[in-house]
């Protein structure tokens, strides 16, 4: 740690181009950056955009183990990268991904925390003292007598961390570690992380898709397209210009975004400072409307509304019914208790709750995959136990959280073309169909590309394609926006929701709670295999407290809406509703909706 390097700057990346072999585009364009010790960076962009291209030049992996051409120089404490073996840069750097169970080398809590520093075959008392220092920075004394594969995926992440800095590292790296966390998981995880710079001198680098968990921590944050750096600085600083994230797809957190357009419609002025968070967002909004409510009528009919839509549909046919639906897995655990739900034609419904809820065991009910210990599932009227593999994927199409899965051709035509053919579709339709799945989920030019050859982002829209291609009357969508940008995601849920209005039946399962509120008309909870709420959308969000028993929360702007509520604003579910129904308040209903409608364009 004694040595000198240039400016102090820990970490220094200077004139960087970088293109994998056989391409023609550089992903890594002119990156010039400097970090220092103690730092907690914030790295955002949009899909495909060069993030996890970037820090693996930073953790050796390029160009040790993934070669190209490389101009420029990573340097950690004034040694280029390339000019270091990849075991000498991992005494450097570690590095956590989105999924811990890659990372994982033994079965142990204990064994997993050791195991770097054994591999290093440092001498005992160092191992021990090391292990003793990731186990109180990363919180995880309560796990330590545990198998590894029996945690959760929080505590596995966390597991994970403190693997990584049992290497004392100098550079912690992040690459999404929450995104296949329920929020209190993810929650656990950030306040892990957040707690880790107190107790460490080390640069965090993070890549993180939750704005609204982690804005709060960062001292800087990176912004990245097309492979260049387009913005850097303080947090606030950068959130100070949402349109300059929505350009490339990236959304602001919410609390910033509100107040920016509350500035754009008159109601604030511009010398507010951004509020990165609900509490701060709705501070600054209570005062305003404290000083200049007036004689508006917010409307309060959205709950009747809504709830004559609901007992509408559900004067349909039921596409799945399932009765008493109960499941026990071999080793006793009961994941599901007793479950009663219809879901009808037409339905575009959220599914929510945390991990181990029951979510996916439901989901695999409903395929056939599992047999209810008692109890049926119904699909269109029929057992599925009594329904064939092709009779129900002619049905029901299923988008994994995971698009790997999914994926087994050699070309992403190949890959959307196979489910029609292997049913008998070919000729003319069969190119239709595949043109069509191309175009709703832009993948036009990428025909002749290796699906693995793709971005995660990329890839999960190939196996949304797919699924397309075969035209089912029902699509479940499990984590459908896990590893997508917010551009990405609105696209793909916008898709979701025109199939829905034209006549398919929508159901997701999702922990981004802002997504489920925007797209979802009706909502089910679930909590230990039991559904604690079912009901519409706005009704379900309204239950903050019930839904406190299961570790969840409405979402950002909900909770703003939800703070405001002595102020007669009814539970909001968009940041559309939410400053509508201020600008009501303050301007008056007429005056607020044209200005309101012309900021939203």
């Amino acid at each position: 740690m004694g040595e000198i390097y240039k400016n102090n700057a820990l970490l220094e990346i200077r004139d960087l181009w970088f293109k994998f072999h056989g391409s023609k585009e550089y992903v890594l364009k002119n990156i010039n950056l400097s970090f220092h010790e103690g730092e907690f960076v914030l790295l955002i962009g949009p899909s495909g955009c060069g993030k996890t291209t970037l820090i693996n030049t930073i953790n050796g992996i390029i160009p040790h183990v993934i070669q190209g051409l490389r101009k420029g120089s990573v340097k950690i404490k004034g040694k280029d990268v390339r000019n270091m073996k990849l075991a000498e840069v991992s005494t450097h750097v570690a590095t956590v991904f989105q999924d811990p169970e890659t990372q994982f080398f033994t079965l142990s809590v204990i064994d997993e925390v050791v195991f770097g520093p054994e591999n290093l075959r440092l001498p005992r008392d160092e191992i021990e003292k090391r292990f003793e220092f990731a186990v109180k920075a990363t919180g995880i004394e309560d796990l330590l007598d545990k198998d590894v594969m029996s945690l959760s995926g929080g505590q596995k992440q966390r597991v994970a961390i403190a693997s990584a800095m049992a290497m004392m590292p100098d550079i912690l790296i992040l690459d999404e570690p929450t995104t296949n966390l329920d929020p209190k998981g993810a929650a656990e995880v950030l306040k892990t992380i957040s707690e880790l710079r107190k107790k460490t001198n080390a640069l965090i680098i993070l890549i993180e898709h939750r704005l609204e968990e982690v804005v709060k921590y960062v001292d800087r944050v990176l912004v990245m397209n097309d492979g260049e750096i387009i913005a850097n600085g303080k947090p606030r600083e950068v959130f100070n210009n949402p349109a300059l994230l929505y350009e490339i797809g990236i959304r602001p957190p919410w609390a910033a975004e509100a107040i920016v357009k509350l500035r754009k419609i008159g109601i604030l002025s511009d010398n507010i400072d951004i509020p990165l968070t609900p509490e701060e967002a709705s501070k600054v909004i209570r005062h305003v409307l404290a000083r200049k409510i007036g004689g508006s009528s917010i409307r309060k009919d959205l709950f009747l509304k809504e709830e004559q839509e609901y007992l509408k549909l559900k004067e349909r046919d039921p596409v799945i019914e399932i009765i008493d639906l109960w499941h026990r897995f071999p080793d006793g655990t009961i994941t599901l208790k007793g479950i009663n739900l219809k879901i009808h034609k037409g339905e575009f419904v959220g599914i929510i709750g945390q991990n181990g809820a029951g979510k996916t065991t439901l989901l695999l009910h409903i395929l056939g995959i599992l047999r209810p210990s008692y109890g049926q599932v119904k699909v269109f009227g029929k057992n599925v136990l009594h329904m064939s593999v092709g009779e129900l994927s002619q049905r029901i199409g299923l988008i994994f959280q995971n698009p790997d899965l999914m994926l087994f051709q050699n070309t992403v035509w190949s890959e959307i073309a196979f489910g029609p053919r292997n049913i008998g579709i070919k000729g003319r339709e069969l190119e239709e169909r595949v043109k069509e799945s191309l175009e709703m989920m832009r993948l036009i030019g990428f025909e002749k590309r290796h699906p693995r050859a793709l971005s995660r982002g990329q890839r999960h829209r190939v196996a949304v394609a797919s699924v397309l291609s075969m035209r089912p009357k029902i699509i479940i969508a499990d984590e459908p926006t896990t590893g997508q940008d917010f551009g990405a995601s609105r696209k793909y849920l916008e898709l979701l929701q025109r199939l829905n209005r034209e006549g398919t039946t929508i159901i997701v399962v999702s922990h981004d709670m802002d997504l489920i509120a925007r797209y979802a008309r009706r909502v089910i909870v679930l909590k230990q295999g039991r559904i604690l709420l079912d009901g519409p959308t706005r009704a379900v969000f309204s239950r903050e407290d019930i839904l406190n028993e299961t570790h969840l929360k409405p979402p950002y702007v909900t909770r703003i809406g939800n703070s405001l509520r002595d102020f007669g604003l009814p539970t909001v579910l968009t940041l559309e509703e939410l400053i509508m129904f201020i600008a009501e308040a303050v301007l008056g209903e007429r005056k607020a909706r044209k200005i309101v409608e012309e900021v939203f364009k």
